[in-house]
C-alpha cells in the first residue's frame, strides 16, 4: 500500500531540489569529516536513509553549509 501512495504522490520539482540539496550537505559533510578538513571531534553522528552519517557540530561551518544549500534550492 505505502509503495501504491507514493506512485500516486509523485515528487514535485521544489521536493527533489530538497532531496537533492539535503543530500549535497550530507556529502559535504562525509568528504569534511574522511579528508580531515575539519577534526574528527567536531562531527557527530546521526540516522538518515537508513545508515549512520555524520554532521558538523562547527557552528561556523553549519551556517555557512546552510547558505550554500539554501543558494542550491533556488537554482
Amino acid at each position: 500500500m505505502a509503495l501504491q501512495l507514493s506512485r500516486e504522490q509523485g515528487i514535485t520539482l521544489r521536493g527533489s531540489a530538497e532531496i537533492v540539496a539535503e543530500f549535497f550537505s550530507f556529502g559535504i559533510n562525509s568528504i569534511l569529516y574522511q579528508r580531515g578538513i575539519y577534526p574528527s571531534e567536531t562531527f557527530t553522528r546521526v540516522q538518515k536513509y537508513g545508515l549512520t552519517l555524520l554532521v558538523t557540530t562547527d557552528l561556523e561551518l553549519i551556517k555557512y553549509l546552510n547558505n550554500v544549500v539554501e543558494q542550491l534550492k533556488g537554482i
